[in-house]
């Protein structure tokens, strides 16, 4: 199933899984083993919560905004140079509780994007940047406006989920991928005003992060 028509309040990525679960949980009820049936339900729950798709839409209907692709907390907002060009950087830290689904940050186009398989080392690890399963993606807005997203998966046992091709068009909040838990760098043009700060909490589909060609 494409991520895009995944709008089942449990992402189509968990069914098996909770499945599975959730059989040896009715099994473990009706033998009455109690510290299995314990077990079976917490990991069900769990599974739940990581797997769980709501639906998400902005009440901002301004022209160029940017919305969050990511749920988490804002660590830092910095300037930095991509190939000669100034950008902002703003890192996005999700925990495994936020909601893992990936959207899109305005109406666009998927420029590009590639997937680095790997470890999922802790991201205090120096070698977490080098060694960790890693997604970039770069989205164009009809205006021409491009902007990069890092994914660095940290400490998960779910791989990172990239379900769109080159060329496709998305509208703003459509779901492109699974992020269970790790670390994400937004790289936006020089001229985008910013609507966060460092310690912000963002919701992916509704926060609005900022502004294209307001700076």
């Amino acid at each position: 199933m494409s991520v895009q028509n995944d709008t089942f309040i449990l992402s189509s990525r968990g069914w098996l899984l909770s499945g599975v679960i959730g059989a040896f949980f009715l099994f473990f009820t009706m033998t009455e083993l109690h510290l299995f049936q314990f077990i079976t339900g917490a990991l069900l729950l769990a599974v739940l919560m990581i797997f769980r798709n709501p639906e998400r839409n902005t009440s901002v209907t301004e022209a160029d905004a940017i919305i969050s692709s990511v749920d988490g907390v804002v660590l830092s907002i910095e300037e930095t140079l991509v190939d000669d060009h100034k950008m902002s950087k703003v890192t996005i830290m999700n925990s495994l509780w936020d909601v893992s689904m990936l959207r899109a940050p305005f109406d666009c186009a998927v420029e590009g994007f590639k997937i680095r398989h790997g470890a999922s080392l802790p991201l205090y690890n120096p070698l977490s940047d080098t060694l960790n399963e890693k997604a970039v993606i770069s989205f164009r807005s009809s205006k021409g406006d491009e902007i990069y997203i890092e994914h660095l998966s940290e400490q998960s046992c779910f791989p990172i989920g990239i379900e769109v091709e080159k060329s496709q068009k998305l509208k703003e909040g459509g779901r492109y991928g699974f992020l269970a838990k790790g670390r994400s760098v937004i790289y936006l043009p020089e001229n985008t005003r910013l609507n966060i700060n460092a310690g912000s909490t963002v919701r992916a589909g509704e926060s609005v992060i900022g502004y294209l060609n307001a700076a």
